[in-house]
């Protein structure tokens, strides 16, 4: 078995070039790291090229942290990963050229052998111990979150927003004209004052607006722009559970595996022009997200979710546009969603439910305690507003327009 004490820098000559460079101003730490720990380190590490500047600096903290810690305090901190027992085929495993399929394995083997609580336990008391290097500080200016619901779905007698009111305020009677604008006009706006690569987002689940983009500092996902990769990415998949020259048929695990090594050139990604570290995030969205090629809802929901969590930026306005209509999951996985007849009412149920996960991502950040957050039923007067200047758990029913409501939330 490799020992990461063993390792050199000549041990990563694979490795993409800004990867290697990270790998050698931090060599020394992660040859302290043991196996189990230091795996899920390097797959980070292994496309630290396309990650996004978040990401990079939180590893960067991370490593900075465990160098500058009390010899005693980090080796009980490695120890109960030390001590997990790996089998012989594991143990033999190039952990270093391929550190995904090894943790797949890894994950595997503590189920079988039972060890997988011990495993979450050390995981959990690292990420309580670094927990600062792991949040980072927060932001120059306060997050704002827009979620955008009930594109083309009527009224509805479902009470929307319920989780998210007593958090808020619910305001009843927005002026629904020029209200989209006013919200495109506020991330132009922050993206102007504060331009920052990779900080202020537009996900739409249906076709963007063309003011809202890369020429206002944007970074811009749509389902309708992206929907051909995610065809491919199905076809792929057709193809390797059906494939008669296997044995066997591939199961949940081999699929899921094989998914998962799909690079932005097995999509489609090198024909299209762009940001090579925006197509590894888009590949992203489709190989490792459930349902996220087949329903726009989820599509929003995800990309939004995984936009947070990695790049974490200052400013996200999520758009939910309506999905197709449910059928067999063997239907879906062959249709083509834009042919099919739409279904507003179950999207709108679907983005009511996003737009809770959205409030609830975007708190794990450092700084939720300023953080803003809005939702509005598109093209109806209902919003709610989460902000340190509103009361919570309020109610408004005084005609208003979205200015003032941004206005407020200041």
């Amino acid at each position: 078995m490799i020992r990461p004490q063993t390792l050199t820098v000549k041990s990563f000559a694979h490795y993409p070039p800004q990867a290697q460079a990270f790998i050698a101003d931090h060599l020394a730490v992660l040859q302290q790291i043991p196996v189990p720990l230091l795996s899920i380190l390097l797959a980070q590490i292994i496309h630290y090229d396309s990650r996004f500047p978040a990401e990079q600096q939180t590893l960067a903290r991370q490593l900075h942290s465990l160098k500058e810690m009390l010899a005693a305090e980090f080796a009980a901190l490695m120890a109960p990963f030390a001590a997990l027992e790996l089998p012989d085929d594991l143990a033999r495993m190039d952990w270093v050229q391929n550190p995904r399929r090894f943790n797949e394995r890894l994950s595997a083997s503590l189920w079988s052998t039972h060890q997988i609580d011990a495993y979450r336990e050390a995981g959990h008391k690292y990420e309580e111990r670094l927990a600062d290097a792991l949040n980072g500080e927060a932001p120059a200016i306060p997050r704002l979150a827009i979620v955008i619901v009930g594109n083309g779905a009527s009224q509805t007698s479902r009470t929307l927003f319920r989780d998210l009111r007593p958090h808020g305020a619910l305001f009843t009677a927005v002026q629904p004209a020029g209200t989209f604008d006013a919200l495109v006009a506020c991330v132009n706006k922050r993206a102007q004052t504060h331009p920052e690569r990779y900080a202020h987002w537009y996900i739409d689940g249906g076709t963007p607006r063309s003011d809202c983009g890369e020429a206002q500092g944007i970074t811009v996902m749509s389902y309708r722009e992206l929907a051909a990769f995610a065809f491919k990415e199905l076809n792929l998949m057709n193809r390797f559970a059906g494939n008669p020259q296997m044995q066997t048929p591939a199961g949940p695990e081999e699929v899921t595996s094989y998914m998962a090594s799909l690079g932005p050139a097995d999509l489609g990604f090198s024909e299209r022009q762009g940001d090579p570290v925006l197509h590894e995030f888009e590949t992203s969205i489709f190989t490792e997200g459930a349902g996220t090629q087949v329903f726009s809802t989820t599509f929003v929901q995800w990309s939004a979710r995984e936009a947070l969590r990695r790049a974490q930026p200052v400013t996200l306005l999520a758009r939910f546009c309506p999905r197709q209509m449910m059928a067999p999951m063997s239907v879906l996985l062959k249709r083509n969603p834009f042919t099919q007849a739409m279904d507003p009412q179950g999207s709108l149920i679907d983005a009511d439910m996003g737009a809770w996960y959205t409030w609830i991502n975007q708190a794990r950040l450092a700084g939720a305690d300023q953080a803003r957050f809005l939702v509005w039923f598109e093209e109806h007067e209902l919003a709610l507003a989460i902000s340190p200047s509103l009361p919570r758990g309020t109610v408004s029913a005084s005609a208003v327009t979205m200015q003032q409501v941004l206005q407020w939330m200041d």
